[in-house]
């Protein structure tokens, strides 16, 4: 009996079309004279299937016809006419056609006239939209090759989201290099806005020939029919009960009682339950096509697709979301969606393009179950070392600077592939140079992405061109263009720079900044509130990190640094040679690092041993191994100015032997040129020779003062550490009977050490650091019911808090039976054997005084204030500018980047 309803089954899937083929035939004209339009295009969307027009316009087209289609009519210069069709059970098909002239065409010149910043900005996020995703390696093979004929505008939708339209007067021609197609598409639709995406038209796919291709093409085109949504479909339809490629789960509302976890094991039965395929409804329509019933929202595990995903991390394959908002969706016989906005995918699926579709007629010779996005973007090298990649950008607080001036930096990390962010680099080394010589070199702490520093330019150093680079010690693995370089002129004290005009209305990304100010006087300046709001291009508030530089108007000459965040942004796009080959010499840094050689006091003594590595009196600790040369390596130290660290090969009764050599930090080869700015320049006056000097000011510190509770001790305030990733208190505690349920609790600890041998995790314990030690040896006279907490710091929260001691994670641990009030440790080092060098850490540098004194007269400075870290609060930022008196125009340069990841640039200029 089963049987049989499966033999039936597959007898409605196969349809009534796949027993002959129909034809579509008719006559196009021209709207209004009735004249026919010889050598018109008739298609059928999304296939390959169309003919021009004979000279009397008429056409035939036939082929194995899907049973709802859409038949296309166009001619330059006409309104083109989308007729839809259903073709079941019919074997001819009769369609008329009257275009309309296009009174509104433009011509090529004037689409190509309309172009601009913006217009390019918003031409990029469209091809990511509808062309292929960043990291897709098929988006360097598929490109449109008449872009001028797309428009954008902004839509405002009242009591909805607004969003960005997009429009072309003429089929996008597109050619698609990785599938082997010549495309054109008719675009009816295409809108995004902050919460996503879609788009919409008909397409015409005509197949390119060439001998050296056909067979790659053929094979990738194979591999691609079975990535989209209708392989899911097709397993749903045949009835599967179990696949090796799909896993379904119902995805259940969330719950307001408890947050989820990342753990997979944990939210099965809570948030997701496991459903068969076969338990999924689907119900013949009688004409071919069949409906798809949801019981909500889907979550699909792509169980053959290796794939990175931050949602679990205990699963490593592929992840989809699928919704069908009217609780439905249809498909014909093979699993093709008929109208597409019935589903809405997110995930894995949600990454189809055009560079990924293929026409609807297609049919696969070979049932690939792999796909060369897997192939290209999991295993080839070559795709996972281009993805962490990373670059800084570098702005400073004015474009020029003269000899004995303190010089102020800050910017951002960009990374090719975001989500590696918090694995790569936490130390910045920046040089100034000239064409000859690195005459001074910084390094600065990484603090989540973004830089802040100063350095004070030599009084000593001559005038003339230099420049500012800035590289991480992992970029130096990648070409020189991993490296960034600022022109920084120093100028001839009686010398100052003509001024240009700045681009008032040089808005990037959409967004627009509203500033507004009120000032009132005091005895020793004048205060300026300063209250600026952004808005997207949509007019509502967005929230912005970006540098904050105001000056002096008349002080400080503006000439462009040519510098701006959106141009540095192209380097996103510049892809690895394919013949590169990294050694990887160099490796990612996590705070300040010791590199040197195990050398063995007897010859018989193996060259791996664990070296120990201390800093100060126990200030910071960690322990690494040597490898088969002797070598090692040890990062995670954080600290300002120089410090003694001692190091040693230690025995099984922690006595040091043998000796250590380090080796120097060697910085990079000066690179061919350094950039230069065009300015002219003109005398100063020796009235107007003021400085950017830090030591100008009695620097105050404010101290906010908040509410302590009375029997607050030091380990309610976590001894000063901050908050943890996860924590276990007294009642949780109590429920467990084995520190193997505790530690599962809290497993937690996932650094990305690169095969380097660790320390185990940093015990805390009533404020006692016990460094070095496994947390089984002091746990062993503990039971989890006498604890009062456990918490725990992971990954790298542990690194930039604890240094090289918190590098496998920090438990900290506290028993009911008392508390310290402070975390300072009674054991002191004993540093008898140990070799100690002196080893310098980040640059010392003086933060910018943006506090100065109130009981001091505020002398006139070109920089007025200056704040690398700014965030905006609800699109808003609000601060008080202290302004000398005499200063009567003020110049405000900000340069960061929306929550959204839209570039801003802006140069503002406002009289007081």
């Amino acid at each position: 009996m089963f049987f049989a309803r499966f033999i039936l089954f597959i007898f409605l899937l196969m349809g009534v079309g796949d027993l002959f083929s129909q034809t579509i035939l008719g006559t196009v004209r021209e709207k209004g004279s009735g004249l026919p339009l010889p050598f018109a295009n008739v298609f059928i969307s999304n296939t390959t299937l169309g003919k021009a027009t004979d000279k009397d316009g008429k056409f035939r087209i036939s082929g194995d016809l899907p049973q709802e289609i859409e038949v296309v009519a166009s001619f330059v210069g006409y309104i083109t006419e989308v007729k839809k069709i259903s073709t079941h059970g019919k074997a001819e098909i009769q369609v008329e056609f009257d275009l309309a002239i296009n009174e509104s065409n433009l011509t090529e010149v004037q689409l190509k006239a309309r172009r601009d910043k913006n217009w390019e900005r918003e031409f990029r996020r469209f091809e990511e939209v509808f062309l292929a995703l960043p990291d897709d390696p098929f988006k360097p093979k598929i490109e449109i090759t008449n872009p001028w004929v797309v428009d954008f505008e902004k839509v405002k939708v009242q009591g909805a989201p607004n969003y960005v339209k997009a429009t072309a007067q003429e089929p996008l021609k597109i050619i698609n290099q990785a599938l082997g197609y010549e495309v054109d598409y008719y675009l009816q639709e295409f809108r995004v806005s902050r919460g996503g995406s879609r788009f919409y038209g008909q397409v015409f796919y005509e197949s390119m020939e060439d001998d050296s291709l056909n067979g790659e093409w053929s094979a990738l085109r194979d591999e691609n029919y079975y990535q989209p949504i209708r392989f899911l479909n097709q397993v749903i339809l045949l009835n599967s009960r179990d696949t090796a490629h799909f896993r379904l789960y119902h995805a259940l509302p969330e719950r307001m009682d408890r947050i989820r976890t990342n753990d997979l094991t944990q939210e099965i039965g809570v948030s997701i339950n496991r459903i068969a395929a076969d338990s999924i409804l689907r119900r013949p329509m009688g004409d071919g096509t069949f409906r798809i019933f949801l019981p909500g929202r889907m979550e699909v595990h792509h169980v053959d697709k290796l794939w990175r995903n931050d949602y679990y991390t205990n699963v490593y394959h592929a992840i989809s979301w699928i919704v069908a908002p009217e609780g439905f969706y249809d498909v014909d016989r093979n699993g093709l969606l008929i109208n597409p906005t019935q589903l809405i995918l997110s995930g894995y699926l949600g990454r189809q393009r055009m560079a990924r579709i293929l026409p609807l007629d297609f049919q696969p010779l070979f049932s690939f179950r792999t796909t060369s996005m897997e192939a290209e973007i999991v295993q080839n090298p070559i795709g996972k070392i281009d993805r962490i990649r990373e670059k800084v950008w570098l702005t400073t607080n004015k474009a020029y600077y003269y000899p004995g001036e303190t010089a102020w930096i800050g910017g951002q990390m960009l990374y090719q592939e975001p989500s590696w962010s918090d694995s790569l680099s936490r130390v910045l080394y920046v040089d100034l140079l000239d064409q000859d010589s690195v005459y001074q070199s910084f390094i600065f702490p990484l603090e989540e992405g973004r830089v802040s520093g100063g350095f004070e330019i030599p009084k000593s150093l001559p005038a003339g061109e230099y420049g500012l680079r800035a590289y991480t010690n992992w970029s130096r693995n990648f070409p020189e263009s991993d490296q960034f370089l600022l022109a920084l002129p120093v100028l001839n004290p009686n010398l100052k720079p003509k001024s240009v005009s700045f681009p008032e209305d040089d808005i990037f990304g959409g967004v627009t900044v509203q500033p507004s100010f009120s000032i009132s006087d005091s005895l020793s300046y004048r205060v300026m509130d300063l209250d600026m709001k952004f808005l997207d291009e949509f007019q509502n508030p967005i929230d912005t990190r970006f540098v904050f530089s105001l000056t002096d108007g008349e002080e400080v000459a503006y000439i462009d640094q040519n510098n701006d965040l959106d141009k540095a942004l192209d380097w996103l796009d510049q892809e690895l040679p394919p013949d590169f080959v990294p050694d990887f010499f160099h490796p990612i840094e996590f705070g300040i690092s010791v590199r040197g050689n195990f050398i063995p006091d007897n010859r018989r003594r193996p060259l791996v041993q664990p070296i120990t590595i201390v800093r100060g009196d126990l200030e910071d600790y960690g322990q690494v191994s040597s490898d088969s040369l002797g070598r090692f390596w040890a990062t995670g130290m954080f600290y300002r100015g120089t410090a003694q660290i001692a190091v040693a090969a230690v025995n099984e009764r922690r006595r040091p032997f043998g000796s250590i050599e380090l080796r120097p930090f060697t910085r990079p080869n000066l690179p061919a040129s350094i950039p230069k700015l065009d300015y002219k320049t003109e005398p100063r006056t020796q009235e107007a020779r003021v400085l950017d000097t830090s030591g100008d000011y009695i620097l105050l510190e404010e101290f906010v003062k908040e509410e302590v509770k009375e029997r607050e001790t030091m380990a309610d305030r976590n001894y000063g550490y901050g908050t943890p990733n996860r924590e276990l208190g007294e009642e949780e505690l109590a429920k467990m009977g084995s520190w193997e349920q505790v530690f599962g609790k809290l497993a937690l600890f996932s650094n990305y050490n690169y095969g380097e041998k660790t320390s185990p995790p940093l015990v805390i314990l009533n404020g006692q650091k016990y460094p070095g030690v496994h947390p089984g040896e002091i746990l062993a006279d503990l039971v989890p019911a006498e604890l009062e907490s456990i918490k725990v710091y992971n990954d790298n929260i542990s690194k930039s808090i604890f240094g090289m001691m918190g590098y496998g994670g920090v438990y900290m641990i506290e028993t009911k039976k008392g508390f310290r009030l402070d975390s300072e440790s009674d054991q002191k080092f004993n540093s008898e054997g140990f070799q100690v060098f002196s080893i310098p850490g980040f640059t010392e540098f003086t933060e910018f005084p943006n506090q100065p004194p109130a009981d001091q007269l505020l002398k006139r400075k070109p920089t007025l204030y200056w704040n690398p870290f700014v965030e905006t609060e609800a699109g808003s930022f609000k601060t008080q500018v202290k302004v000398p008196y005499g200063v009567k125009v003020v110049r405000i340069k900000l340069e960061g980047r929306t929550t959204d990841g839209e570039v801003i640039s802006k140069v503002l200029e406002l009289r007081l």
